[in-house]
């Protein structure tokens, strides 16, 4: 993946495994690169709110890492997103006890 091709604000509706939907906006802030902060995101229903840091690149998926969380966030095992072929990207965060899950769409360019 291109390091540009994320750059921009999307959002979108994450589902829960136990029930819950809950918006969420991440804002790619830079070109990205493993070991470097990709952006910011914000899930106002909890509050929660952090950034997420890059720890692998595999094809259309990043693998990421929560930092600088504020409000009453839940801390994920894994967090990834992956650009899909429709221009959407998907996210995913997962935890022992289950799994959360949405495509977002982008709203606009960074």
């Amino acid at each position: 993946m291109k390091s540009d091709a994320l750059l921009g604000v999307w959002t979108g509706t994450v589902h829960t495994s136990s029930g819950w939907d809950m918006k969420i906006t991440i804002s790619v802030l830079q070109p990205f690169e493993v070991g470097a902060l990709l952006g910011v995101f914000d899930i106002p229903l909890l509050p929660c709110s952090g950034t997420f840091r890059v720890v692998n690149i595999q094809g259309p998926m990043l693998e990421l890492q929560a930092d600088r969380l504020q409000g009453d966030c839940v801390r994920n095992e894994s967090y990834s997103l992956e650009l899909l072929a429709d221009g959407t990207l998907q996210y995913v965060a997962s935890t022992k006890s289950g799994e959360t899950r949405g495509v977002l769409q982008r709203t606009n360019l960074a």
